[in-house]
């Protein structure tokens, strides 16, 4: 709520709204809680970020969002109440659903009646039904995608790449979704109708019982194969009299050829309902309805410990009592909120003030897409023949998916590849035929000369150099006229898609004659120690804006922000480090005798990380850090790697690239 009289700033206001908190980021998407004055309501508020428009495909997949589910009135879908544009910049105002996200339900670990799972699917295909009779296809229907709100009720989220009448955004021959989701017809390219979400609907139930995904695989590819070509393993749930009834209609729903699936979702709700009322389950006594009553009074009166015990008592008393499992699930998730020490959100929001200062070019999908890279398991797979050219790829839209999730898996390439695998391609070994690999290499500011492993390459900034594809680690350096060397050591075999960006030092010209030693406690946190070395000595000042230490041949030699330290005239290699803001760099600098020389540290930028589930560790470059959420984390500019590390062994890797002009932002999700 906004108290009267606020007035906002234009940096926390998305159109009418007044921007009062971050929900969740994509790749080029970012939805925030918002509060509408005027009408005095709490709002979701969904707008691209600062890459996101500039990226002509993704502005109108953005609207297809917004006009599909401003279409569909339905209970089991999000309403949408707004869609707009401010300062350029479109945005979609909907409903604020609280709860929670089918998925983080089902990875939580908390237990679900089959009463509930089955009350849920049936819900879901009755929103997508409806989305069918109104010639919509919602063709990314997946658990992160269904939102449960706290009295049971589910609602469908996020048409971006739904199929909208006759709009030509998602054609034949593309793909796009999320794999583990896909129907068979979707992998393959093909014209897609209702049976397709319905498919993607047998999925969500078959894992909703049997607690995993019926087509899992170790990559992409492998997914997608088993999807098209292999059988799920059957499945294995027992609720008495209706087991073999429930088999049959998850089997159906999975079946390759969509005429063999039911006929549409309506049918197969009817199918999935006529299972429910065959379940054997009392309804909850009424003096139990009271006590959840009770509980819920006193949750709203803030008193949630008490409402939290009282509940745990209900369930144990009625374990079969739906209501009192969904009121202790609101309970405890309150309870949660209340006892993490969450840092303060600050209230500027970085990113949406990039985002209205985003410059309004944009890129048509037909100009400055991505290079097409293959899944390294995909790269093992040849087809028959000569391959036709590859239609042209669209990155995958997902509201809330981490940035660069499915990269090298664009749409087109993987129906080739598919097709590849079904017409029994052959399997290679290896990376590729060279058995190199390229790199993408920058520089601020660019024309630097670029060596590996002391070898000048030919290639000046930015560009990009070939090294071995084997597995192993080389050293990229990087020369520039009036700049100090830097060096960066590389483990292969990298990413696709990963850049190596180096900020270059200007060098401090020589000095006629030595400069004084600091004064000390003058910006030195730890006094230089001084090498012992015979001959000619020279000075050299490591500038920073947050403390560094300075090794050489590996000892140290101080600490601080401004240090001068001594060493040997001549091709010195330095070593910076400063662990709390994840740098470590090996720099080049020429050391003069009686002269002095500077090096300047990599400046600083932020991270903002998440996660959901968000009971994991994160780890920046294998060094843990901290739980989610990490809100403005100061990391020095360059390349790292942000690890996700759940309870349950789940893992996921990110690699991104830190910068001064803006936040970077990582959203770690288990899969």
């Amino acid at each position: 709520m906004i108290p009267a009289g606020h007035t906002a700033s234009p940096s926390r206001r998305i159109g009418r709204y007044v921007v009062t908190g971050r929900i969740g980021r994509g790749g080029m998407g970012m939805v925030y809680r918002g509060y509408d004055e005027a009408l005095e309501r709490e709002v979701a508020v969904k707008t691209l970020t600062a890459e996101g428009i500039l990226d002509a495909d993704r502005r109108q997949r953005f609207q297809i969002e917004a006009r599909a589910a401003a279409k569909l009135q339905h209970p089991n879908i999000v309403t949408v109440f707004e869609l707009g544009e401010d300062r350029g910049i479109p945005f979609i105002a909907m409903e604020l659903l609280p709860g929670a996200d089918l998925e983080a339900l089902m990875r939580s670990g908390e237990e679900m009646l089959l009463r509930e799972k089955l009350e849920v699917v049936v819900q879901v295909c009755r929103g997508l039904f409806y989305a069918h009779e109104h010639g919509i296809v919602h063709r990314d229907v997946k658990p992160s995608n269904i939102r449960l709100l706290e009295d049971g009720t589910a609602k469908i989220m996020d048409f971006g790449v739904a199929k909208l009448g006759a709009s030509g955004v998602t054609k034949t021959g593309m793909m796009v979704g999320t794999v583990h989701y896909m129907s068979p017809e979707q992998i393959r390219g093909q014209v897609l109708d209702g049976r397709s979400d319905l498919f993607s609907v047998g999925v969500i139930l078959y894992e909703l019982l049997s607690g995993r995904r019926p087509f899992p695989g170790d990559s992409p590819t492998s997914v997608l194969y088993k999807i098209v070509s292999e059988p799920a393993p059957p499945l294995e749930v027992d609720c008495g009299s209706c087991t073999e009834a429930l088999r049959g209609i998850v089997d159906r729903a999975l079946s390759k050829n969509p005429d063999e699936r039911p006929a549409n979702l309506d049918r197969l709700a009817q199918e999935l309902s006529a299972v429910l009322s065959a379940l054997t389950t009392g309804a909850t006594a009424a003096e139990a309805l009271a006590s959840v009553a009770a509980s819920q009074r006193l949750l709203r009166e803030g008193r949630i410990e008490e409402s939290v015990r009282r509940l745990r008592v209900l369930a144990v008393a009625h374990p079969d009592s739906l209501e009192t499992r969904r009121a202790l699930r609101t309970a405890t998730r309150e309870m949660q909120r209340h006892q993490q020490a969450l840092a303060p959100e600050r209230d500027d929001f970085p990113e949406l003030a990039d985002t209205m200062r985003a410059p309004p070019t944009l890129h048509t999908p037909d100009q400055d897409m991505p290079t097409v890279h293959l899944p390294s398991a995909a790269a093992a797979f040849s087809p028959p023949s000569s391959p036709q050219p590859a239609p042209a790829a669209h990155a995958p839209y997902a509201a809330l998916e981490r940035p660069g999730a499915w990269k090298g898996l664009l749409v087109g390439v993987a129906a080739a590849l598919v097709a590849a695998l079904l017409a029994g391609g052959i399997l290679r070994s290896g990376s590729g035929s060279s058995g190199k690999q390229r790199i993408a290499v920058r520089s601020r500011p660019v024309g630097a000369a670029v060596l590996v492993d002391g070898r000048d390459t030919g290639v000046r900034t930015d560009g990009e150099v070939e090294v071995p594809g084997e597995r192993g680690e080389v050293t990229l350096a990087f020369r520039k006229e009036g700049h100090q060397e830097t060096s960066r050591i590389v483990r292969l075999p990298l990413d696709d898609g990963v850049t190596v960006t180096v900020d270059l030092a200007r060098a401090v010209a020589d000095a006629p004659s030595p400069a004084p030693d600091p004064a000390p406690g003058k910006g030195d946190l730890t006094a230089p120690a001084e090498p012992a070395e015979a001959g000619p000595m020279g000075k050299v000042t490591v500038l920073a804006s947050y403390p560094v230490e300075i090794l050489w041949r590996g000892r140290s030699l101080g600490r601080g922000t401004a240090t001068t330290v001594d060493l040997p005239a001549g091709r010195q290699a330095v070593t910076l480090q400063a662990p709390a803001q994840f740098m470590r760099t090996t720099v080049r600098v020429d050391v003069h005798a009686g002269g002095q020389s500077g090096i300047e540290a990599p400046a600083l930028g932020k991270i903002h990380i998440r996660a959901n589930p968000d009971n994991c560790q994160v780890l920046i470059d294998g060094v843990f850090v901290d739980y989610p959420p990490i809100l403005d984390r100061a990391i020095a500019v360059g390349m790292h790697k942000v690890s996700f590390r759940w309870p349950d062994g789940a893992r996921m890797d990110e690699t991104v690239e830190a910068t001064r002009e803006a936040p970077v932002y990582v959203m770690g999700r288990k899969e």
